[in-house]
């Protein structure tokens, strides 16, 4: 096993380099912007074959893909059924949906459909490791966010990611406060008095908060301290 975060300093964005040592094949989580090269790096390193690169979710202005670490591994993008990918990516791609099993050496990668940030989110269970882009930007879904929707917000923290095990670390896309990780038991607690509430309920003071909200702000998650 070989689990190494990957860290973009100048957008907070922050990937994961997964792999079998073994069987000698990797996958890449959101690689951040202008980090193919350390990323092709770390791979010759280890002598690692890259087979999957995995986004948990595209925003529809994001002018970044994966195109250019597709293109010189031949590794395959997988996206959310959803997601609007830049007319210029050409690339293998996968449309997964949720239950699809990834495989790299011995290795399993389960794909959890997990819209609500972006129509098209997807997260991603690794063993008891869980990555799952902004699946906890609540604050996204309150701050104007046209492509953030707070039923299915509600849904997928509600259904799909607080029925996993609390002991879950969840890895998310960028850090808040310093902090990289944080387990699904602490993020249950943190947002429980918001979830208590009613789907509609939960909905109605999303909407409330957008039209309060400055145009064009949007809040980070926060994960606990």
């Amino acid at each position: 096993m070989y689990f190494h975060p990957l860290h973009n300093p100048d957008s907070s964005q922050i990937g994961y380099l997964l792999a079998d040592l073994d069987e000698q094949e990797a996958v890449v989580i959101d690689p951040p912007p202008r980090q193919t090269e350390l990323i092709l790096a770390l791979l010759t390193e280890r002598s690692l074959r890259l087979c999957h690169v995995l986004r948990t979710h595209v925003h529809q202005v994001d002018a970044a893909d994966c195109s250019p670490l597709c293109d010189r591994t031949s590794a395959q993008l997988v996206v959310g059924e959803s997601a609007v990918m830049p007319p210029h990516c050409h690339v293998d791609t996968l449309r997964a949906t949720h239950g699809t099993r990834l495989v790299f050496g011995n290795e399993v990668v389960r794909v959890l459909s997990t819209p609500g940030h972006t129509p098209g989110c997807l997260s991603y269970l690794w063993r008891d490791r869980l990555f799952c882009g902004d699946a906890f930007d609540v604050g996204s879904c309150g701050a104007g966010d046209s492509e953030a929707d707070p039923g299915l917000l509600f849904d997928s923290l509600t259904r799909r990611l607080f029925t996993l095990p609390e002991q879950t670390l969840v890895f998310p896309a960028h850090p808040i406060k310093g902090r990289h990780v944080a387990t699904l038991g602490e993020l249950r607690a943190r947002y429980a008095p918001r979830l208590q509430q009613s789907r509609d309920g939960f909905i109605t003071d999303m909407i409330q908060r957008r039209d309060r909200a400055p145009a064009g702000r949007k809040a980070a998650p926060a994960l606990p301290r």
